[in-house]
């Protein structure tokens, strides 16, 4: 079971506490951090860095690479490509403004044979049968992927702009091929459909002020990393139960 995150050098430190929150809810792998170079923070062995400052997939005049979300957001359109990851046929891909707030070690349970990724839906952009999804929570099947599919979103990207970058690319390239993820591993917004049950918490939308100082977020900051780890532990030995 592997996941990944993707942040700017600004965003390092709430890449760490969703990791954190992540390692210690879940009985994951293994914890891919795409960075743009420059990270010396101590991590655990099961963290692994990807430094994608020399990336080759979005040419420096891209359309999109002047979006807002930064072109660390690009990098998710291209997991499948890349080397690193080669030998990773699922990967569960979220925003470092998320935290794991139950076991999530089902997310990895999706049913994705035949679907190249699994996300929440955005009902109200559901338009015309579109299944549109947010992708701030999505598990992908990069066996799957690799079959151009990947190659496909890469070029679409580098010839027109986006708004939601790869949200948008995904969603309308994969039509057919999208598992519907419940909205309880993407909730706490005004996006996905209300979860009874929250496992992951996304604060899409939130201004950062208000997202850095929401107690729970607080708990994740201040967990030392021996402490998620200890955790895990315990997450595993539910998991082979």
């Amino acid at each position: 079971m592997h996941a990944l995150y993707t942040g700017t050098a600004n965003l390092y430190g709430d890449m760490q506490t969703a990791a954190k929150s992540l390692i210690a809810n879940s009985a994951v792998d293994k914890v891919w951090l795409l960075t743009e170079g420059g990270y010396d923070y101590w991590l655990p062995d099961i963290c692994e860095v990807i430094d994608v400052s020399g990336q080759e997939y979005f040419p420096a005049g891209g359309p999109n690479m002047s979006s807002p979300f930064s072109y660390m957001a690009l990098m998710r359109a291209a997991l499948a490509l890349m080397p690193e990851l080669s030998d990773v046929d699922r990967i569960l891909s979220l925003d470092v403004d998320t935290i794991c707030c139950r076991d999530v070690s089902g997310a990895w349970d999706m049913p994705v044979d035949g679907c190249y990724f699994s996300a929440s839906v955005e009902p109200r952009c559901c338009y015309k049968n579109i299944q549109y999804c947010n992708t701030g929570v999505a598990l992908y099947n990069l066996g799957m992927l690799r079959d151009g599919k990947a190659d496909e979103v890469v070029h679409c990207l580098n010839v027109r702009r986006f708004p939601n970058v790869e949200q948008d690319v995904f969603s309308f390239l994969c039509q057919g091929r999208i598992h519907e993820m419940p909205s309880e591993y993407n909730a706490g917004h005004r996006w996905t459909e209300p979860a009874p049950v929250v496992r992951i918490r996304h604060f899409a939308g939130d201004k950062a002020e208000r997202w850095r100082s929401d107690p729970l977020v607080v708990k994740y900051r201040e967990m030392t990393w021996d402490e998620a780890m200890d955790r895990h532990g315990k997450a595993v030995e539910r998991r082979g139960k």
